[in-house]
């Protein structure tokens, strides 16, 4: 997982801080009906596999206050809270149908496993956090060509095309005192919105409380800090280990020490990732040496432990 991705879903799969978002996000009216309480993560990913650099996602199911409390016992309705965030810096003019896809992809999961269940409602949001102003259409009836049709015609259609709306929560236009939440979640958003800029070790005082929230938490929001510490580290070449270490050192000897131990573990990972690459491209090169000399591609894949697949590629 890239950086921007590692952060949104350690944050977001957590329902503690699930909630505190769709708290500070959803319309009041949705809220109220549901019972955030109990929000359950859903496991698995809706993205096709070549936008994962560029997208994330998180589900939740979220029962009905009225299904919960027993005050309709003939159902035990609820609803999905679909999230996806938008890593790249430049808008996909057809969010809007790709977000129809991953509903579509939810919705059919979601009836395979409870047959003859009518479909519960699919809220979709998209956090995004690019440079670029948003300005893809929010509603799938923008995407349609509908030019060549009448008054009288669209009249007619309209109802036959699929809808869907998304909401969307722009995190570049929202000021920095005003961004919803608290502790984790809004130095989640504060570190996308941010988290790139040079001067970012000379912003991070005007966030020391939300840093302050998650040291009170214990074991959890230490680990929170250890995730925006790592995501500092890959996404801005300015940013140091003792930076972090001194702007961290106020708030507790466990706090100070997390910026060492995230770039130790970062720079082992490296060398493990660098001495992996090292054997593959070894066992590569014996490989060809393999081949050249008349072996076949079974015996080769036996000698080298290489999948005979790939083997077999280096023939051609």
């Amino acid at each position: 997982m890239g950086p921007h991705d590692k952060l949104f879903k350690r944050v977001f799969s957590n329902p503690e801080n699930a909630i505190v978002h769709f708290e500070s996000f959803l319309p009041a009216e949705i809220t109220a009906a549901l019972d955030l309480s109990r929000a359950e993560h859903v496991p698995g990913s809706w993205v096709d596999e070549v936008l994962r650099e560029h997208h994330s996602d998180v589900l939740y199911m979220i029962p009905t206050r009225a299904s919960s409390e027993g005050l309709d016992k003939t159902t035990t309705s609820g609803a999905l809270l679909y999230c996806l965030t938008e890593h790249q810096s430049t808008v996909n003019p057809q969010m809007a149908l790709k977000l129809l896809r991953y509903v579509t992809r939810v919705l059919d999961q979601w009836s395979r496993e409870h047959p003859g269940q009518k479909l519960p409602p699919v809220l979709p949001m998209v956090l995004y956090h690019g440079k670029a102003g948003w300005t893809a259409a929010r509603d799938l009836d923008e995407l349609f060509d509908l030019g060549g049709f009448g008054t009288a015609a669209l009249e007619v259609l309209r109802p036959y095309l699929p809808k869907l709306r998304y909401m969307l929560d722009e995190v570049r236009l929202v000021p920095d005192e005003r961004l919803p939440g608290h502790g984790i979640v809004r130095l989640t958003k504060l570190m996308f919105k941010h988290g790139s800029r040079p001067e970012i070790i000379e912003l991070l005082p005007q966030w020391e409380a939300e840093f302050r929230v998650e040291v009170s938490r214990g074991e959890t929001g230490l680990q929170n800090l250890a995730e925006i510490v790592e995501y500092l580290l890959k996404v801005n070449e300015h940013v140091s280990v003792s930076a972090l270490t001194e702007f961290m050192a106020p708030m507790g000897d466990e706090a100070k020490e997390i910026p060492m131990t995230v770039g130790e573990q970062l720079i082992e990972k490296g060398r493990l990732e660098g001495e992996a690459k090292g054997r593959r491209q070894n066992q590569l090169e014996v490989a060809r040496r393999l081949l050249a000399r008349g072996m076949s591609p079974a015996e080769v894949a036996d000698a080298t432990d290489l999948p005979l697949e790939e083997v077999q590629k280096l023939t051609h």
